[in-house]
């Protein structure tokens, strides 16, 4: 089975690229990929529950719709911890598949996955 690590840097301030990345990852969920995201800078904020549902991109589908469905799917995110901590943003709003890691848990992960970039 392919494995797919998908990240980005993009959140709310731009949700169009932020829901590329989101689109990208439930596709390769629905074809039979095995999908990690990992978020960092600005997209962490989209790993918030209250968050996600708000962030309406323009062309690809609602950034709520493919959450939901990674959500459902049981899909790992992965939200950089300084960037997150940085925000003053508490672990306790994070959505259920989501857990705070560092830079070196996204090197481990990269050596064994296909990396797409948003």
């Amino acid at each position: 089975m392919e494995k797919v690590l998908v990240h980005t840097t993009w959140g709310p301030t731009d949700p169009t690229r932020a829901g590329l990345a989101f689109a990208y990852a439930m596709v390769s969920k629905k074809q039979g990929a095995e999908v990690e995201i990992f978020l960092f800078h600005d997209a962490v904020l989209l790993a918030r529950k209250q968050m996600y549902p708000l962030a309406v991109p323009i062309g690809p589908p609602p950034i709520k719709d493919c959450m939901e469905y990674l959500l459902e799917q049981k899909v790992k995110i992965y939200v950089c911890k300084p960037c997150y901590e940085f925000r003053g943003m508490d672990e306790k709003d994070l959505v259920e598949t989501a857990e705070l890691k560092g830079m070196d848990y996204f090197v481990e992960l990269a050596k064994t996955s296909k990396v797409v970039s948003f």
